[in-house]
Protein backbone atom coordinates (compact mmCIF):
# COMPACT_ATOMS: atom_id res chain seq x y z
CA UNK A 1 0.00 0.00 0.00
CA UNK A 2 1.31 3.46 -1.12
CA UNK A 3 0.45 6.61 1.43
CA UNK A 4 1.39 9.21 -1.16
CA UNK A 5 -0.32 12.07 1.07
CA UNK A 6 -0.28 13.49 4.84
CA UNK A 7 -1.78 10.52 6.73
CA UNK A 8 -3.10 10.45 10.72
CA UNK A 9 -3.44 7.57 11.81
CA UNK A 10 -5.68 7.52 15.44
CA UNK A 11 -6.58 4.31 16.17
CA UNK A 12 -8.81 3.39 19.52
CA UNK A 13 -9.47 0.13 20.85
CA UNK A 14 -11.68 -0.08 23.17
CA UNK A 15 -12.20 -3.10 25.57
CA UNK A 16 -13.84 -4.82 28.16
CA UNK A 17 -12.19 -8.24 30.05
CA UNK A 18 -12.44 -9.77 33.23
CA UNK A 19 -9.40 -11.18 34.42
CA UNK A 20 -8.06 -13.05 36.53
CA UNK A 21 -5.14 -12.69 38.97
CA UNK A 22 -4.36 -8.79 39.00
CA UNK A 23 -3.25 -7.01 35.99
CA UNK A 24 -1.40 -9.32 33.62
CA UNK A 25 -0.40 -7.60 30.26
CA UNK A 26 -3.16 -9.19 28.52
CA UNK A 27 -3.33 -10.80 24.97
CA UNK A 28 -1.67 -9.25 21.76
CA UNK A 29 0.34 -7.18 24.08
CA UNK A 30 3.34 -8.00 22.81
CA UNK A 31 3.23 -8.86 18.84
CA UNK A 32 5.46 -6.40 16.27
CA UNK A 33 4.02 -2.64 15.98
CA UNK A 34 4.51 0.03 13.46
CA UNK A 35 7.57 2.22 13.32
CA UNK A 36 7.08 5.82 15.16
CA UNK A 37 3.46 4.97 17.24
CA UNK A 38 2.28 6.54 20.25
CA UNK A 39 0.17 4.49 22.36
CA UNK A 40 -2.05 6.10 25.49
CA UNK A 41 -3.73 2.79 27.44
CA UNK A 42 -6.38 3.89 30.00
CA UNK A 43 -8.30 1.42 32.23
CA UNK A 44 -10.63 0.58 34.62
CA UNK A 45 -10.02 -2.22 37.36
CA UNK A 46 -12.57 -3.30 39.48
CA UNK A 47 -10.67 -5.78 41.63
CA UNK A 48 -11.58 -7.99 44.65
CA UNK A 49 -8.24 -9.87 45.86
CA UNK A 50 -6.05 -10.36 49.01
CA UNK A 51 -2.63 -9.26 46.96
CA UNK A 52 -1.18 -6.09 46.48
CA UNK A 53 -2.79 -4.26 43.15
CA UNK A 54 0.00 -5.27 40.88
CA UNK A 55 -0.65 -9.20 42.13
CA UNK A 56 3.29 -9.74 43.65
CA UNK A 57 2.61 -9.49 47.27
CA UNK A 58 -0.04 -12.08 49.32
CA UNK A 59 -1.68 -10.92 52.15
CA UNK A 60 -4.22 -13.59 53.38
CA UNK A 61 -5.82 -12.03 55.99
CA UNK A 62 -6.31 -9.11 53.87
CA UNK A 63 -9.41 -8.37 51.87
CA UNK A 64 -9.47 -5.76 49.13
CA UNK A 65 -11.86 -4.16 46.51
CA UNK A 66 -10.04 -2.04 44.81
CA UNK A 67 -11.10 0.54 41.79
CA UNK A 68 -7.67 1.82 39.96
CA UNK A 69 -7.22 3.23 36.71
CA UNK A 70 -3.75 2.59 35.52
CA UNK A 71 -3.00 4.77 32.95
CA UNK A 72 0.12 3.54 30.39
CA UNK A 73 2.06 5.83 27.51
CA UNK A 74 3.91 3.75 25.16
CA UNK A 75 6.28 4.66 22.32
CA UNK A 76 7.51 2.52 19.07
CA UNK A 77 11.28 3.12 17.87
CA UNK A 78 14.22 1.33 16.82
CA UNK A 79 17.20 0.12 18.27
CA UNK A 80 19.66 -0.84 15.12
CA UNK A 81 17.02 -2.04 13.26
CA UNK A 82 15.11 -3.83 15.92
CA UNK A 83 11.83 -3.08 17.10
CA UNK A 84 11.42 -1.63 20.79
CA UNK A 85 9.32 0.19 23.01
CA UNK A 86 9.68 2.35 25.91
CA UNK A 87 6.42 2.15 28.39
CA UNK A 88 5.93 4.62 31.65
CA UNK A 89 2.36 3.43 33.53
CA UNK A 90 0.80 5.58 36.39
CA UNK A 91 -2.04 4.03 38.55
CA UNK A 92 -4.45 6.26 40.46
CA UNK A 93 -5.99 3.56 42.96
CA UNK A 94 -8.86 3.68 45.47
CA UNK A 95 -9.58 0.70 48.34
CA UNK A 96 -11.84 -0.54 50.48
CA UNK A 97 -10.22 -3.13 53.00
CA UNK A 98 -10.97 -5.51 55.80
CA UNK A 99 -7.47 -6.73 57.52
CA UNK A 100 -8.38 -9.57 59.62
CA UNK A 101 -6.53 -9.22 63.27
CA UNK A 102 -6.03 -11.67 66.02
CA UNK A 103 -7.75 -11.51 69.38
CA UNK A 104 -7.54 -9.53 71.34
CA UNK A 105 -7.14 -7.13 68.55
CA UNK A 106 -10.31 -6.20 66.45
CA UNK A 107 -10.40 -6.30 62.81
CA UNK A 108 -9.22 -2.89 60.67
CA UNK A 109 -11.23 -1.48 58.21
CA UNK A 110 -10.00 1.27 55.55
CA UNK A 111 -10.68 3.57 52.97
CA UNK A 112 -7.42 4.91 50.71
CA UNK A 113 -7.31 6.70 47.53
CA UNK A 114 -3.97 7.14 46.05
CA UNK A 115 -1.16 6.05 43.81
CA UNK A 116 -0.44 2.19 43.91
CA UNK A 117 3.21 1.25 42.12
CA UNK A 118 3.54 2.21 38.70
CA UNK A 119 6.64 1.08 36.03
CA UNK A 120 8.84 2.26 33.54
CA UNK A 121 10.23 -0.37 30.85
CA UNK A 122 12.27 -0.89 27.78
CA UNK A 123 11.26 -3.70 25.09
CA UNK A 124 13.83 -4.74 22.46
CA UNK A 125 13.49 -7.52 19.95
CA UNK A 126 15.89 -10.06 19.98
CA UNK A 127 15.17 -12.79 17.67
CA UNK A 128 13.21 -12.21 13.97
CA UNK A 129 12.26 -8.65 15.20
CA UNK A 130 12.96 -6.23 12.93
CA UNK A 131 11.26 -2.66 12.74
CA UNK A 132 8.08 -2.96 10.61
CA UNK A 133 6.68 -0.10 8.64
CA UNK A 134 2.93 0.67 9.14
CA UNK A 135 2.64 -0.85 5.23
CA UNK A 136 3.96 -4.24 6.69
CA UNK A 137 2.16 -4.18 9.98
CA UNK A 138 -1.50 -3.86 7.83
CA UNK A 139 -0.48 -6.91 6.28
CA UNK A 140 -1.34 -9.14 9.15
CA UNK A 141 1.52 -11.38 8.80
CA UNK A 142 2.58 -12.77 12.51
CA UNK A 143 6.03 -14.65 12.34
CA UNK A 144 7.72 -15.96 15.35
CA UNK A 145 9.51 -13.10 17.79
CA UNK A 146 11.02 -12.89 21.18
CA UNK A 147 11.88 -9.73 22.66
CA UNK A 148 13.80 -8.62 25.62
CA UNK A 149 11.46 -6.59 28.52
CA UNK A 150 12.87 -5.19 31.64
CA UNK A 151 10.63 -3.36 33.48
CA UNK A 152 11.31 -1.16 37.01
CA UNK A 153 8.49 -1.07 39.64
CA UNK A 154 8.58 2.15 41.67
CA UNK A 155 6.44 2.27 44.44
CA UNK A 156 3.09 4.04 45.14
CA UNK A 157 1.69 5.91 48.26
CA UNK A 158 3.08 4.40 51.00
CA UNK A 159 2.22 5.41 54.97
CA UNK A 160 4.37 3.98 57.59
CA UNK A 161 2.23 4.58 60.53
CA UNK A 162 -0.55 2.61 58.45
CA UNK A 163 -1.34 -1.16 58.59
CA UNK A 164 -3.03 -0.81 54.96
CA UNK A 165 -1.01 0.77 52.18
CA UNK A 166 -1.52 0.78 48.56
CA UNK A 167 1.88 1.16 47.30
CA UNK A 168 4.42 -1.51 48.54
CA UNK A 169 7.72 0.95 49.71
CA UNK A 170 9.88 -0.74 47.61
CA UNK A 171 11.46 -1.36 44.36
CA UNK A 172 10.95 -4.33 42.24
CA UNK A 173 12.83 -5.06 39.16
CA UNK A 174 11.17 -7.58 36.60
CA UNK A 175 12.74 -8.98 33.58
CA UNK A 176 10.65 -11.22 30.92
CA UNK A 177 11.10 -12.89 27.52
CA UNK A 178 7.59 -12.04 25.58
CA UNK A 179 7.56 -14.66 22.72
CA UNK A 180 5.17 -15.06 20.13
CA UNK A 181 4.23 -17.04 16.90
CA UNK A 182 1.36 -18.10 14.92
CA UNK A 183 0.28 -21.83 15.28
CA UNK A 184 -2.18 -21.91 11.86
CA UNK A 185 -3.61 -19.78 9.28
CA UNK A 186 -6.29 -20.10 6.01
CA UNK A 187 -7.06 -16.59 4.61
CA UNK A 188 -8.22 -14.23 7.45
CA UNK A 189 -8.66 -16.79 9.87
CA UNK A 190 -5.70 -17.67 11.96
CA UNK A 191 -4.34 -19.07 15.51
CA UNK A 192 -1.61 -17.42 17.06
CA UNK A 193 0.45 -17.89 20.45
CA UNK A 194 1.68 -15.20 23.23
CA UNK A 195 3.87 -16.54 25.62
CA UNK A 196 5.58 -13.96 28.66
CA UNK A 197 7.84 -15.95 31.07
CA UNK A 198 9.42 -13.21 33.76
CA UNK A 199 11.21 -12.90 37.36
CA UNK A 200 10.54 -10.38 39.22
CA UNK A 201 13.19 -9.12 42.18
CA UNK A 202 12.02 -6.96 45.04
CA UNK A 203 14.23 -4.73 47.75
CA UNK A 204 13.54 -4.50 50.79
CA UNK A 205 10.37 -2.63 52.51
CA UNK A 206 12.25 -1.26 55.99
CA UNK A 207 9.05 0.68 57.16
CA UNK A 208 6.55 -2.36 57.78
CA UNK A 209 4.07 -1.24 60.78
CA UNK A 210 3.71 -5.11 62.73
CA UNK A 211 2.18 -3.44 66.08
CA UNK A 212 -0.86 -0.74 65.66
CA UNK A 213 -0.80 -0.35 69.26
CA UNK A 214 3.31 0.74 70.15
CA UNK A 215 3.62 1.05 66.18
CA UNK A 216 6.74 -0.75 66.02
CA UNK A 217 7.73 -1.24 62.56
CA UNK A 218 10.12 -4.18 61.09
CA UNK A 219 11.97 -5.56 57.93
CA UNK A 220 10.87 -6.98 55.06
CA UNK A 221 12.31 -9.09 52.68
CA UNK A 222 10.83 -10.87 49.72
CA UNK A 223 11.95 -14.10 47.41
CA UNK A 224 12.18 -13.82 43.92
CA UNK A 225 8.61 -14.09 42.19
CA UNK A 226 8.32 -15.98 38.57
CA UNK A 227 5.11 -15.96 36.40
CA UNK A 228 4.10 -17.73 32.88
CA UNK A 229 1.66 -15.63 31.12
CA UNK A 230 0.31 -17.15 28.07
CA UNK A 231 -2.00 -16.69 25.54
CA UNK A 232 -3.66 -18.81 22.43
CA UNK A 233 -5.72 -16.28 20.19
CA UNK A 234 -7.92 -17.37 17.34
CA UNK A 235 -9.06 -14.69 14.44
CA UNK A 236 -12.00 -16.29 13.41
CA UNK A 237 -11.87 -13.46 10.51
CA UNK A 238 -10.51 -9.64 11.01
CA UNK A 239 -13.36 -9.25 12.88
CA UNK A 240 -13.62 -11.67 15.72
CA UNK A 241 -11.65 -13.06 17.86
CA UNK A 242 -11.23 -15.62 20.65
CA UNK A 243 -8.86 -16.22 23.18
CA UNK A 244 -7.72 -18.32 25.57
CA UNK A 245 -5.36 -16.95 28.58
CA UNK A 246 -3.49 -17.97 31.40
CA UNK A 247 -1.21 -16.70 34.06
CA UNK A 248 1.20 -19.22 36.00
CA UNK A 249 2.45 -17.91 39.48
CA UNK A 250 5.05 -19.23 42.14
CA UNK A 251 7.33 -18.23 44.47
CA UNK A 252 7.78 -14.24 46.02
CA UNK A 253 7.06 -15.63 50.12
CA UNK A 254 8.03 -12.72 52.31
CA UNK A 255 9.92 -12.68 55.61
CA UNK A 256 9.54 -10.17 58.49
CA UNK A 257 12.50 -9.45 60.57
CA UNK A 258 13.58 -13.02 59.94
CA UNK A 259 10.61 -14.86 60.29
CA UNK A 260 9.05 -16.56 57.25
CA UNK A 261 5.18 -15.57 56.37
CA UNK A 262 3.91 -18.84 54.55
CA UNK A 263 2.47 -16.51 51.92
CA UNK A 264 4.02 -17.89 48.89
CA UNK A 265 2.40 -18.09 45.40
CA UNK A 266 1.62 -21.33 43.78
CA UNK A 267 -1.41 -21.20 41.47
CA UNK A 268 -2.76 -20.86 38.20
CA UNK A 269 -5.29 -19.18 36.50
CA UNK A 270 -7.03 -18.85 33.09
CA UNK A 271 -9.89 -17.00 31.39
CA UNK A 272 -11.63 -17.34 28.22
CA UNK A 273 -12.37 -14.19 26.14
CA UNK A 274 -13.68 -13.04 22.78
CA UNK A 275 -13.53 -9.95 20.92
CA UNK A 276 -15.41 -8.18 18.02
CA UNK A 277 -14.11 -4.94 15.03
CA UNK A 278 -17.05 -3.00 15.70
CA UNK A 279 -15.52 -0.07 13.18
CA UNK A 280 -11.89 0.19 12.42
CA UNK A 281 -11.19 2.27 14.95
CA UNK A 282 -13.31 0.52 17.68
CA UNK A 283 -12.66 -2.93 19.24
CA UNK A 284 -14.60 -4.58 22.17
CA UNK A 285 -13.27 -7.74 24.29
CA UNK A 286 -14.37 -9.73 26.90
CA UNK A 287 -12.70 -12.04 29.35
CA UNK A 288 -14.13 -13.89 31.95
CA UNK A 289 -11.60 -16.66 34.58
CA UNK A 290 -10.62 -17.02 37.68
CA UNK A 291 -7.97 -18.57 39.77
CA UNK A 292 -8.10 -22.79 38.35
CA UNK A 293 -5.92 -24.65 40.74
CA UNK A 294 -2.90 -24.24 43.26
CA UNK A 295 -1.30 -24.78 46.69
CA UNK A 296 -1.10 -21.20 47.87
CA UNK A 297 -4.10 -19.11 49.66
CA UNK A 298 -4.72 -16.56 46.33
CA UNK A 299 -7.63 -15.00 46.11
CA UNK A 300 -8.53 -12.99 42.95
CA UNK A 301 -11.02 -11.60 40.44
CA UNK A 302 -11.10 -8.78 37.92
CA UNK A 303 -13.28 -6.53 36.31
CA UNK A 304 -11.58 -4.42 33.29
CA UNK A 305 -12.70 -1.75 30.93
CA UNK A 306 -9.67 -0.79 28.44
CA UNK A 307 -9.88 1.99 26.54
CA UNK A 308 -6.31 2.71 23.67
CA UNK A 309 -5.36 5.22 22.00
CA UNK A 310 -3.10 4.45 19.00
CA UNK A 311 -1.08 7.87 17.38
CA UNK A 312 1.04 7.84 14.34
CA UNK A 313 1.70 9.98 11.71
CA UNK A 314 2.92 9.28 8.08
CA UNK A 315 4.99 12.28 6.18
CA UNK A 316 3.94 12.47 2.68
CA UNK A 317 6.15 10.46 -0.11
CA UNK A 318 7.75 12.69 -2.56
Amino acid sequence: MKLNYPFLAFVVFCSLSLHMQAQGDGPESHFLKPQKMWGLNIKYLNLNQNMSVNGDLLTPNLNLEINSFPITLFHVFSIKGQHAEIVAMMNPTSISSTLNLPNPLEDRFFDKSAFSDGFIGLKVAMVNGKAISLEDYMKGDISFTMMSYFRIWYSGSYDKDELVNIGTNRTTFEYGIPTTMPLWSKGNASTNLELFPSIRFFTKNKDVLINPISNATAERTQAPLFVFENHIIHNFNKKLRATLNGRYQVGGQTTTDGSKDGNAFNNYGASIGLGYQLHPLIYLHADYGGILFGGGEAESNMFRFNLQLNYLKIKKNK
